[in-house]
């Protein structure tokens, strides 16, 4: 089955997913390294659009987690309704719609895997801000497991990719494991996985 891009936004915001700014912190948008003048411009990140809805089950994280509910789909999609608000969100699942450009690849129309671990940063990142307190945090470790090359075709100008991410764990209220898949629209197959630590500085409590 084929996907477009359009229709899986559509059907994101049908389940009540949230659309949030693109970026981590649009007050600093001459200095990002995602941001207008850098990555997020013509060629080379050419269009983000950022959906996130609450995650209150644990059985609904594990099968974010585990990713076999449907392994063949672009998106795996909360379904249910969001419970009251007595009760708290054990994490957000976050859905990042990116169109990158060709400028991001380094040779045989390959995507840099820099440029892929740039991308899984700033968004691994920006799932677990909710659950601080002052909605900062860094990155004290990142893994990245890639799987197959973002490859474009020669006619190509631009390649649609899919991120998820979501909390896995936490501790202290200021150490967070997020794990997210960058992913196709078409197959679901995955290009990479992410494992990130997320830390609020203990200046930042």
């Amino acid at each position: 089955m084929t996907y477009l891009f359009n229709d899986l936004e559509q059907k994101v915001v049908n389940y009540g997913y949230q659309k949030l700014p693109a970026l981590l912190n649009d007050n600093n948008l001459d200095n990002l390294f995602i941001g207008p003048n850098n990555l997020l411009k013509k060629d080379r990140i050419e269009k983000v659009n950022v959906y996130s809805k609450p995650i209150y089950s644990v059985a609904d994280l594990n099968c974010l987690s585990s990713q076999e509910k449907n392994p063949n789909a672009p998106i795996q999609i909360l379904v249910g309704d969001s419970p009251g608000s007595n009760i708290v969100p054990i994490s957000n699942h976050l859905i990042c719609f990116l169109k990158l450009g060709k400028a991001l690849t380094s040779h045989h129309n390959v995507v840099h895997g820099g440029a892929i671990a740039t991308i899984m940063d700033e968004f691994l990142v920006k799932v677990a801000l909710p659950f601080t307190t002052n909605h900062f945090a860094v990155t004290a470790n990142l893994n990245i497991k890639y799987m197959k090359p973002l490859k474009f075709e020669e006619e190509d100008s631009s390649l649609d990719v899919i991120l998820e991410c979501f909390i896995v764990g936490r501790k202290e209220d200021r150490k967070f494991d997020v794990c997210g898949y960058l992913k196709n629209i078409e197959g679901g197959y995955r290009y990479c996985k992410g494992e990130l630590l997320v830390v609020v500085p203990r200046s930042h409590q």
